[in-house]
């Protein structure tokens, strides 16, 4: 009998990723590797910690041994390496956060069928965002990712911002955790730099720049980008993941708002998908349906939109800079002319 063709077989792991999503999912929200992070113990240990079914944690355990993230000796359970760095929620690059948050976007992505058909968000995936705990789920979501990824975006920066006679000035606009200029404070001694987005997020990029020991370069100011003032003479502005959510409009409007924000030679900087990359093509695609699944209006425009956008919005100079480790990704920069380029009908 002849075995499964390649195509097939292909296909039938992709459709049932999702198994494997929810099993990550519920061991993060159980808390299972936390439990397991000081020393062994026993399925029937762990449950009672978690409030959950000895028999089914026992079995969790054995599918999260399958993957590789949990390994027993006799009748004991412990973390691997790879479980005790990604899973145990203090671990410096845990992603427990990130993990635990796509709970909801599973439920989410469940409704993409009737998204597509009605070319709207489902209204059942707004019920999420109404919780308390939204905000601060999501911004901490948000933030073991960027941990990953702002060492390299910010090397790609820095070139940008260093030898001035002044120390620079950033602005980070919709930057909720604020990790990203952090980590620009961080690799440029004196750097100062604002984190700009709404009350109850900036309410957790306090406590985390806090935690980072930064509160003395970096300063979190609570508004609505779209009605209230940026301030001015930054030298960057950050604007990572915002322009997702507008439309046209109301992206152009956003653009020209942060150029004026900019000092004369300041630089704008959006991460976008590599555009002949064909991980940063399926990047791309499905974050372009979350957003179809998240959001009223907004969708991932491609580097040549964001492009012609910024030139719309009065920046000059754009040019794509890669970004260290991450190459389904670049970062979009563009710079407001210098009082020098402008002509007098500027």
């Amino acid at each position: 009998m002849a075995g499964v063709p390649e195509p097939h077989r292909r296909l039938i792991a992709l459709v049932q990723g999702y198994q494997t999503a929810a099993l990550l999912i519920t061991y993060a929200e159980l808390g299972i590797a936390d439990q397991l992070a000081t020393r062994p113990c026993s399925a029937a240990e762990v449950a009672q910690a978690v409030g959950a079914d000895a028999g089914a944690t026992a079995r969790l355990l054995v599918a999260a041994e399958a993957l590789g993230f949990a390994a027993r000796s006799g009748d004991t359970w412990h973390n691997t390496p790879l479980a005790q760095e990604t899973l145990v929620s203090s671990a410096p690059r845990s992603l427990v956060n990130f993990l635990r948050h796509q709970g909801a976007f599973y439920r989410r992505w469940s409704r993409l069928t009737e998204a597509v058909r009605t070319g709207r968000r489902p209204e059942e995936n707004r019920h999420d965002e109404a919780a308390a705990d939204w905000a601060r789920s999501f911004t901490l979501m948000l933030y073991d990712i960027a941990r990953m990824h702002a060492p390299g975006i910010a090397a790609a920066l820095v070139p940008l911002i260093t030898g001035f006679p002044q120390p620079p000035r950033v602005i980070d606009v919709g930057g909720g955790h604020g990790e990203y200029a952090m980590e620009l404070a961080r690799q440029v001694p004196g750097l100062e730099a604002v984190v700009f987005d709404l009350p109850p997020v900036i309410a957790v990029t306090e406590e985390l720049i806090a935690r980072a020991g930064l509160s003395d370069r970096v300063r979190a100011v609570a508004g609505d980008f779209h009605q209230d003032p940026l301030g001015s003479g930054y030298d960057l502005a950050l604007l990572f993941g915002v322009l997702v959510s507008e439309d046209e409009a109301s992206a152009l409007r956003l653009l020209a708002k942060v150029r004026e924000a900019l000092a004369p030679g300041g630089w704008v900087a959006i991460t976008v998908h590599a555009p002949d990359n064909p991980e940063g093509r399926l990047r791309q695609a499905l974050r372009d349906l979350h957003m179809l699944l998240s959001t009223d209006r907004g969708r991932v425009p491609d580097a040549a939109t964001v492009a012609a956008w910024l030139a719309r919005a009065g920046f000059v100079a754009p040019q794509r800079r890669p970004i260290e480790g991450d190459p389904a990704n670049q970062v979009l920069v563009a710079r407001r002319p210098a009082t020098s380029e402008l002509s007098p009908a500027s």
